[in-house]
């Protein structure tokens, strides 16, 4: 009762104070891109963006992306802490998986080959990472499908000033894990350049949690390998030429089930992406066009029964491949008025395979080339900036999908500025989710499937002291989706498909706050509610599974001393539904993390830190039957030039 009167205690006070990031009170003339796709300064729209910077990434080097993301307001994702190659399943503002788009440098980078079209967040190094812009509520009108509860937009480390910019870390931790990088940057007269090669390797632990404590479950490994590069080449004044690639491979050991070891099942990934684009400036027209390829691969091999489980033998491939053309443009039309037009192409497919071998016989399913599906779509935003504190951002796209045909959305998102520290803002907008190739192809599919439509309601404010060092944002938010497509059964027949049917609304609350603690750092808070029911088949049902009711972060970043950083974090995760199929009892309990990032900067050049995490050893699960990460270290040295 102590403990839970501590977490309590500590919750209410922190929701006196809510933000997240340390970067909140930097975000008012902050430049971004992902709100209308071309730089724009923060105060200017009414979009709800919240930026991990450089210095926060850097402060963060012992983490994944999943695990610094997750710490973020209104996000929940569910598998960031648990072993690595674990399912990274984004929850942001209580939507489903699949719901919040994956961008990189601004491409949609979405696998056709998962059910629901989502990224795998683990193919992501974060030391490749410059910067990470999350725009929350709809944005299909500038981003197209997934884009129903945000968008997650991954930017890229580019050329730094320097002929040549060396950097290297190396860290080392818990479950003999063991992460490092090497790469280099710089600009030589028109040419820039920067690449990376990546590395991880973990001993882990057992996915799959021993109840009884006596079974001596096998440690799930983890390797991956990644290099990325991002070249450029100005042409001329006007035009410029830029391109990027990256591979990951990883491996990674997985179990059975949820309380299931397994010694023999292993998961193979392989991911890449390329992209060219070109870049036409004169004074009040900016042009892009850039053609992009996304290819995944995905093997699941399980050779023999090592738990005594249904199929003595299983294996499955699973390939994805996205070809994206876009042409878009930026064009001002008067001092403060510019129109954001583009049109985008994707092309999508998909081949699968499944083999199981039981005492049953062989049994085999394929989806085979015939899997593929393309979405045309034009869109136009008119943005207006700035007039006596007065913006306005409203929108609208047009999408052709080669199947079920044609559908809208809209954005209409006003914004004032009360004075130089106080903005309101109110976002009305739609989005859609486009069926996958596995929900239109597979045994299951069917082609008579519409895409799921939602709106979307959004209302806040945000305000800074007059130092812009203190910060203050509460946002109110509700949306409603239709035609959710389900996996249904018939009762009497027993057969099986996927079918438009049920609804969807969800709404909440997030506050956040940063106060400035002297000149030695700042207390930044933030508290997320979200709640919301389903109508299937004309009955509401509480479904928000494994999404919590309820999050708070709290971090204390602290510069007592020149080139020391002291930064220690609460993380509360309130109770939740579990799974729909998942086992244990309806609801989980809450859960809390303390967490404390020691950083000492010798020179600019060198750093070092240690990163303790769940300090307090606490035992939860984000999914019954699967653990997640106790009492763990990690510890590096980085270096750059």
């Amino acid at each position: 009762m102590k403990r839970k009167f501590l977490v309590m205690a500590a919750v209410i006070i922190s929701s006196q104070l809510q933000a997240q990031d340390s970067t909140f009170t930097k975000q008012l003339d902050e430049l971004i891109v992902t709100a209308t796709k071309f730089q724009q300064k923060q105060h200017t729209t009414g979009k709800l963006v919240t930026v991990i910077d450089q210095a926060t990434l850097q402060r963060n080097a012992g983490k994944t992306i999943t695990e610094i993301i997750n710490y973020q307001t209104g996000i929940f994702i569910n598998g960031a802490n648990n072993n690595l190659g674990t399912n990274q399943d984004v929850y942001l503002r209580g939507a489903g998986t699949g719901n919040t788009l994956i961008l990189i440098d601004g491409l949609p980078v979405g696998d056709p080959s998962q059910i629901d079209n989502s990224f795998d967040l683990n193919n992501i190094a974060v030391d490749q990472v410059e910067r990470i812009e999350i725009l929350k509520g709809a944005q299909s009108t500038l981003w197209g499908s997934d884009a129903v509860a945000g968008v997650i937009n991954i930017i890229t480390k580019k050329g730094g000033k320097n002929k040549i910019s060396p950097s290297a870390m190396l860290s080392y931790g818990s479950y003999n894990t063991i992460r490092g990088n090497a790469g280099m940057g710089g600009s030589i007269e028109k040419f820039s350049y920067n690449v990376g090669y990546n590395f991880t390797n973990s001993k882990g632990f057992s996915s799959a949690y021993d109840s009884t404590g006596t079974k001596d479950f096998e440690k799930d490994k983890f390797a991956q390998h990644n290099i990325q590069a991002n070249l450029g080449y100005k042409i001329n004044n006007r035009l410029s030429a830029k391109g990027y690639y990256s591979f990951t491979k990883y491996k990674a050991s997985i179990d059975a089930g949820p309380f299931q070891d397994d010694k023999d099942d292993v998961f193979n990934n392989k991911n890449s992406i390329s992209n060219l684009e070109l870049a036409y400036t004169v004074s009040k027209l900016q042009l892009h066009l850039s053609q992009s390829f996304v290819k995944a691969q995905r093997v699941y091999t399980d050779d023999s029964a090592s738990v005594g489980g249904f199929a003595k033998y299983s294996k499955g491939h699973f390939n994805g491949n996205s070809n994206i053309t876009e042409l878009f443009g930026n064009i001002t039309l008067a001092k403060r008025l510019s129109l954001v037009s583009g049109v985008q192409y994707i092309s999508q497919k998909t081949s699968q395979d499944y083999l199981s071998i039981s005492d049953y016989g062989v049994y085999k399913t394929a989806l085979g080339d015939s899997a593929k599906t393309n979405t045309f779509s034009a869109y136009n935003s008119l943005v207006l900036t700035d007039v006596s504190g007065f913006n306005l951002e409203a929108g609208f796209r047009y999408n052709h999908h080669d199947i079920y045909g044609n559908n809208t959305t809209y954005t209409f998102n006003p914004s004032y500025n009360i004075d130089d520290n106080t903005k309101l803002f109110i976002n009305i907008s739609s989005a859609y989710k486009i069926p996958s190739l596995y929900q239109l192809y597979s045994e299951y599919g069917n082609k008579d499937l519409k895409p799921e439509t939602s709106n979307n309601y959004e209302m806040g404010v945000q305000t800074f002291s007059n130092n812009k060092r203190n910060s203050f944002r509460i946002v109110g938010f509700k949306r409603d989706i239709k035609d959710l497509i389900i996996f249904y059964t018939d009762p009497a027949t027993y057969a099986s498909l996927y079918i438009n049917r049920d609804e969807q609304h969800d709404y909440g609350f997030e506050l956040e706050s940063s106060i400035a603690i002297g000149k030695k750092g700042n207390w930044t808070n933030n508290f997320t509610y979200v709640d919301g029911e389903g109508m299937n088949n004309a009955v509401k049902v509480k479904n928000l599974y494994r999404r919590p009711n309820f999050t708070m972060n709290s971090l204390l970043t602290l510069q007592p001393t020149k080139g020391f950083t002291l930064m220690p974090s609460f993380r509360f995760i309130g109770t939740r539904l579990k799974g729909e199929y998942d086992l244990g009892p309806a609801q989980m309990p809450q859960y809390y993390t303390i967490d404390c990032y020691l950083g000492y900067q010798f020179t600019k050049q060198f750093n070092v830190f240690v990163d303790l995490r769940n300090i307090t050893n606490q035992q939860y699960f984000d999914v019954v039957g699967y653990n997640s990460k106790k009492f763990n270290v990690m510890t590096g040295l980085s270096f750059s030039l």
